[in-house]
């Protein structure tokens, strides 16, 4: 069994990384950029 020695090193911390990058890229567009239902509500 390895050994983590960073939390870099873990799976599923590069795997939600790219799914960081997949829906920053996403939101570029612009036809999702204006779907506000998606953002923040500030309440």
């Amino acid at each position: 069994m390895s050994t983590v020695k960073k939390f870099e090193d873990l799976e599923v911390w590069k795997l939600a990384r790219e799914l960081c990058h997949e829906i920053f890229q996403l939101k570029l567009h612009e036809t999702f950029s204006k779907d506000f239902g998606l953002k923040k509500s500030q309440t």
